[in-house]
């Protein structure tokens, strides 16, 4: 029986009461005590958590760890931020179904990750056939947090309907709808948290094996919306959670999901998550209207809608043309799957230019703000580029700036690396909506882009925000904003350590929040990655401890520590099966 003992530290519970003063006591993977003065156990590992907190946990709610997870199982970046449950299978996009050659190419693109190591990672390795066996195997991974999945809705369209109609074919026959529902049907009685479902046209096919489809939507797009309803009938069944995510060009999709979520006189409403209430630099009018539709379809309409926010200013890394930003570009999608040689011939190309600054120069709402006075370049090949913004670089050549941009694209193509602010960039719009009960902190993406973004330290950004604005959010609510109450929205088992509970718990030092979580990436070239790299965060030593499961997974109170067990033994994350049940 192994016993450790947390003395001394400032207990937030996970249920939003205020932190007390007490000493926690950890046995055999559980809270077994919390008392004022724990008594001396022989044996007992003692940690003095004196001027520390003692919080449970956090909860990613949305991650893109399908494909990582079978080869990175520790998932170490998100431990080290204090992370002890991930969900995953979110977008439409999921490893649960399907053949190994598919899932490659539903994912290598929205990663942003080289396709010879998504390759090496699934080609040959995915042995599971349905949604049941496929937790089976999550059983048996030695997972670092515990996880939980969606089960995505472009898997599940193809294996109905076949690669080629799931592309193609905006209706389903009533045949491929019930084969649909069936394979949902088994993934909810197997324990998954529900179905996501991807509405937003900058999702692409990569094209790695199929070439088809090269650039095209994934295929949880090309649905009918009828379709969508046909799945959330099988989500009322089991009480189960949608995930979705909305056309932003298409603002009618809003209305669909509103629709989706809310009940009738014979239909119960469905818990639904939406990736994502975000302060648009592009039109930063735009978070009022999720706010209003938050209220008309929950307060109103009777809806259980949660919109996803993140918790620090959206920055976004690009390597040249290559970044999820100019998905939006219709001229943009064949030059990102197209190589170096071929994108230098499509911006030296007239045509292709003078469609490129139409595109550039549209007034529609879009999530890239398009003004090359907030895009710094981060590297290039001439140096006198580096820390200037290219309007900058552009009045410096005495060259009209848009034309230049390409030039400089033309040029340098990918050895030009560029970053900027899309979104969320104002503090007291990013707490307006932390705050907001029609919203859910999240939207992390950890995983996903992996060379483009970093969220993995989200809760430690909204804790960052709550000890600056303690007026307008306490430290508890933002801890049970990151834990119980994501926990009980989407059915599983965590997000609280009060007595009896799974001990999956976070030692932090408040001291070290505003100097050491920083919205800085850093490159990380992991082994695993075949000498390519990620983007990852450090958050310096804020986070002290992390137990997952009872045992101590990392630490970090001098020197960063992972368990040497982590990743190779399961005996810290578990599989999270939803618990919801209709009544």
């Amino acid at each position: 029986m192994s016993t450790t003992i947390i003395r001394n530290g400032l207990y937030f519970d996970g249920l939003g009461n205020k932190g007390l003063k007490k000493d926690v006591v950890i046995q055999d993977g559980l809270i077994q005590d919390v008392l004022d003065n724990a008594p001396t156990i022989k044996g007992a590992k003692e940690i003095d958590a004196t001027n520390k907190w003692v919080t449970p946990g956090f909860i990613d709610i949305h991650t893109h760890y399908d494909a990582e997870l079978e080869v990175m199982p520790a998932l170490d970046e998100s431990l080290r931020h204090g992370v002890t449950t991930v969900i995953i299978g979110n977008c439409s996009l999921s490893a649960a179904i399907g053949k190994d050659e598919d899932i490659v190419d539903l994912f290598c693109r929205v990663e942003n990750m080289p396709a010879k190591v998504l390759g090496e990672w699934l080609i040959g390795n995915i042995k599971w056939n349905s949604p049941k066996e496929y937790y089976g195997h999550l059983e048996t991974v030695p997972v670092g947090p515990n996880i939980a999945s969606f089960i995505g809705h472009s898997n599940v369209r193809i294996a109905a309907m076949g690669l080629k109609r799931s592309f193609t074919e905006k209706k389903a026959t009533t045949e491929e709808i019930q084969k649909m529902q069936e394979i949902v049907d088994d993934a909810m009685q197997a324990g998954f948290l529900g179905v996501s479902v991807d509405m937003l046209p900058f999702h692409r096919w990569a094209g790695v094996f199929n070439k088809e489809f090269t650039g095209v939507s994934v295929p949880s797009q090309q649905a009918a919306k009828s379709e969508y309803y046909k799945l959330a009938d099988v989500l009322r069944k089991y009480d189960r959670v949608l995930q979705i995510t909305p056309n932003a060009i298409d603002k009618t999709s809003f209305m669909t999901i509103m629709n989706l979520s809310r009940g009738t006189l014979f239909k119960e409403s469905i818990r639904t998550t939406i990736v994502a209430a975000l302060d648009l630099k592009s039109n930063e009018r735009i978070y009022k209207l999720l706010k209003v539709l938050g209220f008309l379809g929950n307060d109103i309409l009777g809806a259980k809608m949660k919109f996803q926010t993140l918790a620090e200013p959206f920055k976004n890394f690009g390597d040249g043309p290559i970044t999820p930003l100019f998905e939006e570009f219709p001229s943009m999608i064949a030059a990102i799957s197209a190589d170096r040689e071929h994108r230098r011939e499509m911006f030296t190309n007239p045509e292709f230019r003078k469609q490129f600054v139409k595109e550039w120069n549209h007034k529609a709402t879009s999530v890239f703000p398009r003004a090359l006075k907030e895009m710094w370049v981060e590297k290039s090949p001439d140096a006198s580029h580096i820390g200037k913004n290219f309007e900058q670089i552009a009045q410096e050549a005495k060259v009209e700036p848009v034309e230049h941009f390409m030039d400089l694209l033309a040029k340098y193509d990918t050895d030009l690396r560029w970053w900027c602010d899309t979104s969320n960039h104002r503090e007291a719009v990013r707490l307006e909506l932390l705050n907001y009960e029609h919203c859910m902190p999240g939207f992390n993406d950890s995983g996903a882009h992996n060379v483009n973004m970093a969220f993995h330290d989200g809760t430690l950004q909204l804790l960052k925000t709550a000890l600056r604005h303690p007026d307008q959010m306490s430290i508890e609510r933002a801890i049970y904003r990151s834990t119980k109450e994501p926990a009980d929205f989407l059915g599983i088992d965590a997000g609280d350590i009060s007595v009896g509970k799974r001990a999956d718990l976070v030692i932090i030092d408040p001291s070290r929040i505003e100097a050491e979580v920083n919205t800085k990436p850093v490159e990380d070239f992991h082994p695993a990655l075949g000498g390519s790299y990620r983007l990852v965060k450090r958050s310096g030593k804020v986070v002290q401890h992390v137990f997952v499961n009872g045992n101590e997974a990392y630490r970090n109170n001098g020197e960063v520590w992972f368990h040497e067990d982590l990743g190779k033994k399961k005996i810290f994350g578990q599989l999270l099966r939803s618990k919801l049940k209709r009544k």
